[in-house]
């Protein structure tokens, strides 16, 4: 059996307790790309990571601050 157990080891002060985690604690849950719009240079993460396809995006669309000049463009994303 591989499976990892985590041992919950703690430190209390004042009635709270504190934990530390290191990089053999962290498993990839995600994987994102940075995007940089070719108009206006507004940067931001996607998720769209498929090998090979080339998606069309929105400079701001999911902007909750407004940022992003608006303007549509193509990526391609490739892993090489």
């Amino acid at each position: 059996n591989n499976e990892r157990k985590i041992v919950m080891e703690y430190e209390e002060e004042n009635g709270k307790r504190m934990i530390y985690r290191t990089y053999d604690d962290t498993e990839v849950s995600e994987i994102v790309v940075n995007i940089q719009c070719p108009y206006c240079g507004h940067e931001w993460q996607e998720d769209k990571t498929e090998c090979g396809k080339t998606y069309d995006l929105v400079c701001g669309e999911w902007s909750l601050t407004g940022e992003g000049c608006g303007k549509e463009f193509k990526m391609h994303f490739d892993a090489s």
